[in-house]
């Protein structure tokens, strides 16, 4: 059973159990699609195109619409909550690996909430710990740095080398690397590893990153986070990034990362220590790179994935936007 058939498994079981319906899963997997979640309302049989994933994200709702298909079901172990509801409001078919559902067809709708989601089974150790996912970074954020020596990429990343060789077999082993000619080597299947990246980013990686919470001088707030001009090695991610790429959020919490210690962060932009407070600064777990744009901003991808852990449905609609204008297509 490969993992797509073990997750479809767990949802159809989740929803059998939720609701008493007969739920069968399908794997005839064809373009775009897994498979089919069929169910047996009593008096018709409903089978619904479906798409898989581990953990759901925005711009997972946009390749399903791409597809053209009705009734398509979104179906992923994991759906954070913001998602959950924009979903709703879309109308958009969606089963998690609990039972949870949205599921709205013809005359029948099936809405399930408040499940969680089983314990999983011990397994491997992520490829992806701390130090993967910086080097994983490294190779999201610049196109030819798979071509870099493994010195290199480890200096680029700011990790041993044997981590960063470990990373690069890693993918080899698993297909995302492909070779050019004698000498060029390619990273395919982008969108899964940016998944995969963004997914484990929040847990993994950022928790030893947060240097704080801080508040604004008393004559500013959130709204007026252009007023504030960084300093070079310092960057805005989260909701003022978004806003910078897209005009059209007004934060209501700031994200920084930072080059600067505390003490410099006090004193270049009067940031009062407060662990309730609208700014998180974190510190920058990349080689600085060469930013031209008149706002600073962290790459896209780390504002991507910042917007969507702060689970709001109005980051998560921005993050799906800038996923696919300054990521998917850029």
């Amino acid at each position: 059973m490969n993992k797509f058939d073990r997750i479809a498994d767990q949802a159809v079981e989740g929803l059998r159990d939720a609701t008493g319906l007969k739920v069968l899963w399908e794997n005839t997997a064809t373009t775009g699609l897994d498979g089919f979640v069929v169910i047996d309302t009593g008096n018709n049989t409903i089978r619904l195109p479906t798409q898989i994933r581990q953990r759901a994200m925005a711009h997972h709702v946009d390749e399903l619409r791409q597809l053209g298909k009705p009734n398509t079901l979104l179906l992923a172990e994991q759906i954070p909550d913001s998602l959950k509801q924009t979903l709703r409001q879309t109308q958009q078919n969606y089963l998690d690996g609990a039972g949870n559902c949205y599921i709205h067809v013809g005359s029948m709708l099936l809405i399930v909430q408040g499940r969680k989601l089983a314990p999983a089974p011990a397994v491997a150790k992520q490829p992806f710990g701390k130090s993967g996912l910086r080097v994983l970074f490294s190779l999201l954020i610049l196109p030819d740095a798979i071509n870099l020596s493994v010195r290199e990429l480890a200096e680029q990343a700011g990790v041993s080398v044997g981590t960063a060789q470990h990373t690069i077999d890693y993918l080899k082993k698993s297909g995302y690397v492909i070779s050019v000619d004698n000498k060029r080597k390619k990273l395919i299947k982008l969108d899964k590893l940016r998944e995969q990246w963004a997914g484990r980013y929040a847990a993994a990686l950022k928790p030893s990153l947060i240097m704080g919470c801080f508040r604004l001088p008393k004559n500013l707030s959130p709204a007026d986070w252009r007023q504030v001009a960084l300093q070079p090695g310092t960057y805005w991610s989260g909701e003022p990034a978004a806003d910078a790429l897209t005009n059209e959020l007004r934060p209501a919490t700031l994200t920084l990362y930072t080059n600067e210690d505390k003490a410099g962060l006090l004193k270049t932009y009067k940031l009062l220590p407060d662990p309730d407070g609208p700014v998180e600064v974190n510190q920058v777990f990349w080689k600085d790179f060469a930013d031209t744009s008149n706002v600073p901003t962290v790459p896209p991808l780390l504002a991507y994935a910042d917007l969507l852990s702060i689970d709001d449905p109005r980051t998560t609609d921005i993050a799906r936007r800038i996923y696919q204008d300054h990521i998917a297509n850029a």
